[in-house]
């Protein structure tokens, strides 16, 4: 999660719940999410353009998203399960879409937050501003994804057309993506280090970017394995939260989501009826 999503969830969704009153099956978008987007969208493209970034990162960045916008429409139905409680549901939309995260308002997450922001986003763009070539070139990659990754929660987080599950993997399928990459970005510094060290070459952006790559490592290792997967995940896709509409499957696609989230039962109740019908007769 964004620290900008974080600093905007408590207003957006005192907003968002009082409309979702009235307009319970189409709830208003955030209006933040459409400005919210296009300007990280325009910052990742600069980003694009000025750097040299390998193709098949790029191309993860747009086919990733595509297929969470793909599997959100048609295999969740764009979160109608949710959108169709009524408001004395004990988990309607204005109570799933309240908080994406229960510690949202402690001390210890806004610090949390405060430090990815930091170290994920901040010190790593510093980095490719001002840093030589080489150490720039390898922090880039890393920062585009996660940038990425921020533009794809923005969207997504406080969507009430989004379902939790979609909102769960945006962050998750980035993070797995990006481990390779933190793990490239602190080879190739610790490499550019030691080329550096042993060249008599001034060795404080190297030191820097060696120093950032190693905490970079860490601690969204850390925030893979420990706090998204094992503290976040099960709060979040809670039943109450990720209830899914039954959707009849061809094969590997899936087809016809049915808006009620319940099976057809004509047939089935049909089925009764004649078999009522036949045991008299069958007396008779």
């Amino acid at each position: 999660m964004g620290l900008l999503n974080l600093l905007v969830l408590k207003k957006v969704n005192e907003v968002q719940t009082a409309k979702a009153k009235d307009q319970l099956h189409s709830p208003p978008i955030p209006s933040f999410i459409i400005p919210g987007v296009a300007a990280q969208i325009l910052l990742a493209a600069l980003m694009v353009h000025t750097f040299d970034i390998p193709t098949r990162h790029m191309l993860f960045c747009i086919l990733y998203p595509t297929y969470l916008v793909m599997a959100n429409h048609f295999r969740f139905g764009n979160n109608i399960i949710i959108r169709q409680r009524s408001n004395h549901h004990p988990s309607n939309l204005s109570v799933v879409m309240s908080k994406i995260f229960s510690g949202s308002d402690t001390s210890w997450f806004i610090c949390y937050m405060a430090s990815a922001t930091t170290v994920g986003v901040l010190l790593p763009l510093l980095t490719v501003v001002l840093a030589p070539t080489d150490v720039a070139d390898a922090a880039i990659s890393p920062l585009l994804v996660l940038w990425t990754q921020l533009t794809c929660e923005t969207a997504a987080m406080l969507n009430p057309y989004v379902h939790r599950f979609i909102a769960f993997l945006a962050p998750l399928g980035f993070f797995v993506y990006r481990e390779s990459l933190l793990v490239d970005w602190f080879s190739t510094s610790l490499a550019s280090y030691e080329s550096a060290s042993a060249s008599d070459t001034s060795s404080q952006w190297y030191t820097f970017g060696l120093i950032l790559s190693s905490v970079n490592l860490i601690f969204w290792t850390a925030n893979l394995f420990v706090f998204t997967l094992l503290r976040w995940a099960p709060e979040l896709l809670a039943d109450d939260k990720c209830e899914s509409p039954e959707i009849e499957w061809k094969m590997m696609v899936p087809h016809q989501v049915k808006p009620n989230g319940l099976k057809k039962k004509s047939s089935s109740v049909g089925g009764d009826e004649q078999g009522k019908n036949t045991v008299p007769a069958k007396a008779a």
